[in-house]
């Protein structure tokens, strides 16, 4: 933006500068203004080029990101279930060992504590998985955070890419007896895309009003 209000105000300086110069000397002047915005609009399109590579990769990190986040998850609830099934059946073979001390009534001491041993095992065991689950969770929520600020971060250069595709387009100061119509007309162009560019809701236009032409 900065690069074209230069070039607008070094077009206007040149048109308005009351100093007589020769006609070779004009012609030489424009056509250094016109290389000179040439490069610009080159410099503009290179920078856009950058823009949409950097939004590919980010993409692509985006992808990976959502990827292993997928890969983890799926590690860790086939770790948890493997030890859900463990626990099961642990659980499974120790009401069978009670309901056999219940039958029998006569058993040990030895194996009661066996029993209440095997018990706290699985207690500590259930401890531990709940601690990890409670740590994945956190992992989990705190991989949606990095997910959320990427998300942001290509939304944030998608807009500035529009915009530098808007800045690319030329600029018309609407006369006396111009038309939407007219002026679509002149550059090529239709109605709704002019009164897209500009924000129009209406055809009603002003003298002197700044519009953006597109390309």
């Amino acid at each position: 933006m900065r690069r074209l209000y230069f070039l607008s105000a070094c077009v206007i300086i040149a048109g308005c500068s009351p100093l007589r110069t020769s006609q070779h000397d004009e012609r030489h002047q424009w056509e250094l203004t016109i290389h000179e915005v040439q490069t610009n609009l080159d410099d503009l399109r290179h920078d856009t080029n950058c823009f949409q590579t950097e939004i590919q990769i980010l993409e692509g990190r985006i992808k990976y990101f959502e990827n292993a986040l997928t890969a983890l998850k799926q590690q860790d609830v086939d770790k948890q279930q493997i030890k859900i099934d463990q626990i099961a059946q642990q659980l499974h073979a120790l009401e069978k060992k009670w309901g056999a001390f219940e039958k029998r009534q006569d058993g040990s001491v030895e194996e009661v504590k066996h029993l209440s041993a095997h018990a706290g095992e699985v207690t500590m065991a259930l401890s531990q998985c709940k601690s990890r689950i409670e740590e994945l969770e956190k992992e989990i929520l705190a991989q949606n955070r990095r997910l959320e600020a990427l998300t942001k971060l290509k939304g944030n250069i998608e807009t500035l890419t529009r915009s530098l595709k808007t800045e690319g387009g030329t600029i018309y100061k609407v006369r006396p007896g111009d038309s939407l119509e007219k002026i679509a007309k002149m550059h090529k162009t239709d109605v709704a895309k002019l009164k897209q560019w500009n924000g129009l809701e209406q055809d009603v236009i002003r003298v002197d009003q700044e519009l953006k032409i597109p390309q």
